[in-house]
């Protein structure tokens, strides 16, 4: 894959869903959560699929530890853009997007944020940056 498209691919996002709104401060957890989402980018490894299941988005719940160790195996919550013809490979792309978050760990964000701040939030993997 070209150098110019592995830039965009993903619209890699933290969907800032953070569950403590009087926690920590809002941005500096979406500066941390913003970092996460570019040390997980780098270890993404693109599928051999057709230029079709690059279209799929898969959105990942992800919980980590206070260390950056992930508590179990980031959850599937969706993947959008699925037709007939990119349906057979939702499975491979919904892999290669965990594979890429614990490939990662441990992930490095700031331990006094953790709390309500990034120990659980959403990545949007979308290879061709439709997200």
């Amino acid at each position: 894959m070209r150098r110019s498209r592995l830039a965009t691919l993903f619209a890699l996002l933290a969907s800032g869903c953070l569950h403590a709104p009087s926690g920590p401060d809002p941005v500096a957890t979406r500066q941390a959560i913003d970092r996460a989402a570019a040390q997980v980018r780098s270890c993404y490894r693109s599928p051999r699929v057709p230029f079709a299941a690059r279209q799929i988005v898969t959105r990942l719940l992800v919980r980590f530890s206070a260390e950056g160790e992930p508590l179990g195996l980031p959850v599937v919550l969706r993947q959008d853009s699925l037709t007939t013809d990119n349906r057979p490979y939702a499975g491979r792309m919904a892999e290669a997007a965990v594979e890429a978050v614990l490939r990662c760990a441990p992930i490095r964000l700031p331990a006094e944020l953790h709390a309500g701040g990034w120990d659980e939030f959403e990545l949007t993997f979308s290879p061709t940056g439709i997200a």
